[in-house]
């Protein structure tokens, strides 16, 4: 039998990064000659961060319709196709943002019945800071909501990854510090930017060392947990965008007016954002946008392309109701109607997560002599 592939979990809540994340991951491994896969996990088809990943020539596999820890056996059916077709010897997943309780329902079971294939690395669990921040700022003794399910994802980490560092001032990484000292003492902590790379080496070095994957289950309140995610509403559209009167149209452009045009309604409405993302792509151009803060401001990637018409793939994660965001998305593509831009739908779901059911759940932890 091969020698076992390494399989690498990164959590983290909605806007922490994770995709780039995985990006510069994939590209540090094959700068060394490693064949990488990677997986990408969300409730509805049509993933921004499938398109970004594929466009980088990185093999990609996508769970959808469900989490990773409510399909477990879709998570190894792609892992061990990564592995067994594809000859990958790194696989790295990336399950959706608003999901915790990875540990009981992902890395145990991975321990329990797929030890022979993969050597398990620690969870990591990646830090928006800034949202970190305001969310320990505002909390009471009962956090509720999405605050509760960033909370269990953070407890049940084995290494805390906080990210975009490069946006902190010396201050705000001192009080971060001082925070995470306090409220996680035993974690090992790590400083990095996906960005910019600082810090990746390291962290990677340690989790490499680090022979403990797994090594805490939080206590989950599943009604806590399944009301967290309620509270959010999920879209994901597909279209074709076209001049109606063949007129070549600049992308990026469009591109960050469409997401700033976003921005300022949530803003309006007191919308809470957890990311707004879009991806287009004509022939071998494509252009992303990426924005995790309501106030924050958007991160586009690619080379700016004009063309006639463009495919256009957008993602919204927000504290409103999907039948609201929906209607902001129709009522914007309306706008653009009215400037002869035709928006050909292929695809749009809007959804809030349903109750989590795990396909497992260990109560203990696995032991590493036995893993």
């Amino acid at each position: 039998m091969k020698e076992k592939t390494e399989l690498i979990i990164i959590g983290g809540f909605l806007g922490a990064g994770k995709t780039t994340t995985l990006e510069v991951l994939a590209q540090l491994f094959q700068s060394k000659g490693k064949t990488v896969g990677l997986i990408t996990n969300d409730q509805a088809r049509n993933l921004v961060d499938t398109q970004v990943l594929t466009a980088k020539s990185v093999e990609v596999r996508e769970i959808s319709g469900s989490c990773f820890c409510c399909d477990f056996d879709g998570l190894m059916e792609a892992a061990l196709y990564l592995r067994e077709t594809k000859t990958c010897e790194i696989v790295i997943a990336e399950p959706v943002g608003s999901c915790t309780d990875l540990s009981a329902t992902l890395l145990q079971p991975v321990k329990a019945y797929y030890h022979r294939y993969f050597k398990l690395a620690p969870l990591s669990v990646l830090i928006d800071p800034l949202r970190l921040m305001e969310m320990f700022k505002q909390q009471d003794n009962r956090p509720e909501g999405s605050a509760y399910i960033y909370l269990k994802q953070l407890e049940e980490a084995d290494h805390l990854v906080v990210n975009k560092v490069d946006t902190l001032s010396r201050n705000q990484e001192a009080e971060l510090k001082s925070l995470l000292d306090t409220e996680f003492p035993d974690y090992p902590v790590h400083w990095i930017s996906a960005i910019d790379g600082k810090g990746i080496s390291s962290w990677l070095e340690q989790l490499s060392s680090d022979t403990g994957a797994g090594v805490r289950i939080a206590e989950v309140d599943y009604d806590k947990y399944a009301r967290g995610e309620a509270m959010m509403g999920w879209l994901n559209a597909s279209c074709i965008i076209t001049h109606t009167e063949g007129l070549s149209l600049m992308w990026q452009e469009l591109n960050l007016n469409f997401v700033w045009l976003l921005q300022q309604v949530f803003q309006r409405e007191n919308i809470v954002i957890g990311h707004i993302k879009t991806f287009l792509k004509s022939g071998p151009s494509h252009l992303s946008c990426n924005l995790t803060h309501t106030e924050g401001r958007p991160r586009i990637s690619g080379s700016p392309f004009s063309s006639r018409s463009s495919r256009f793939v957008l993602n919204i994660r927000a504290e409103t109701s999907p039948e609201t965001l929906k209607e902001i998305v129709n009522d914007l593509i309306y706008v653009y109607e009215e400037r002869k831009l035709k928006f050909e739908i292929i695809e749009l779901k809007n959804l809030s997560p349903g109750r989590p059911t795990p396909t497992h759940r260990f109560k203990d932890v696995i032991n590493n002599g036995s893993y």
